[in-house]
């Protein structure tokens, strides 16, 4: 079986504060981009998932984790070889590895014939980390909680992404990048608010929609984003971080060529069949 794992970009990501569990609450909107892997799976006599064109340790990628706990879980006894081949760049806050994980268990959940609530398996994969239950509804997402709550939107009139990924790489990059948030960084759940309301009234969001409270911790601690994200907002109307960065992003109805930006489409889904 083959399938398509598809790339997300934060149109909204608010960090509202500290739950009591210490985790950080947010709100924002996701949004599925046709930036994707490929992933390959077919039965085997063990388990082993393999990155073709990327140096991952099998131990430390996601996909490896989630599929011994939910096979551990579900008492599944089949085994599998999973293949992936990245096209999504590695701690960019474009949810690669997240998105690589869900697909994996929507293939073994066709593949088994497993019938099993998205609810429920929006709540297994949030033990993983806040980006994964979004890709289990994809396309256009309102998000909240600890990323654990999700509620399918209507599809976002905005139909041109822009992508640009410095490739800076930080280890422990998201961990690090929460520890750096103070209270100045937190808003109050109205950028997402507002966003909503005009995705569901099929209307555009305009360029003072997008936001991210880790934009501006992002910009100080590299100056190289503020540059490009300058000439972003000349060429597009609007610039802003995916994720906990560090790529920049800008949203468009206009079809521009430019080699220094990448440009993909809104999907409404988080991974799909090739069939």
């Amino acid at each position: 079986m083959n399938i398509y794992s598809y790339a997300k970009v934060n149109m909204v990501l608010e960090i509202l504060g500290k739950l009591n569990n210490q985790c950080h609450e947010l709100t924002g909107i996701y949004q599925n981009i046709d930036m994707k892997d490929l992933i390959t799976i077919e039965a085997a006599n063990e388990d082993s998932v393999l990155v073709e064109n990327i140096d991952i340790p099998q131990s430390k990628n996601l996909v490896y984790q989630v599929l011994n706990k939910f096979k551990k879980r579900y008492k599944i006894k089949e085994s599998f070889e999973i293949i992936i081949k990245k096209n999504i760049p590695l701690s960019s806050g474009l949810g690669g590895g997240s998105s690589n994980a869900v697909a994996v268990i929507g293939g073994l959940q066709n593949i088994l014939d497993l019938k099993i609530k998205k609810v429920e398996i929006a709540e297994f994969l949030s033990n993983f980390g806040s980006d994964l239950p979004f890709f289990t509804y994809g396309g256009t997402c309102l998000v909240e909680g600890a990323g654990e709550k999700i509620i399918k939107l209507n599809d976002t009139k905005n139909r041109f992404v822009y992508v640009y990924n410095p490739e800076i790489r930080i280890q422990n990059k998201t961990k690090i990048m929460f520890q750096e948030l103070r209270s100045n960084n937190y808003s109050d759940g109205s950028y997402t608010n507002a966003a909503r309301k005009i995705i569901q009234n099929n209307d555009h969001l305009r360029n003072s929609n997008f936001f991210n409270s880790f934009e501006k911790i992002a910009l100080q601690k590299f100056n190289q984003l503020k540059i490009v994200q300058d000439e972003m907002k000349d060429l597009f109307g609007n610039s802003f971080l995916s994720g906990a960065g560090m790529t920049l992003i800008s949203v468009s109805e206009k079809s521009i060529d430019n080699k220094k930006f990448n440009k993909y489409s809104t999907v409404n889904k988080g991974f799909d069949f090739d069939i």
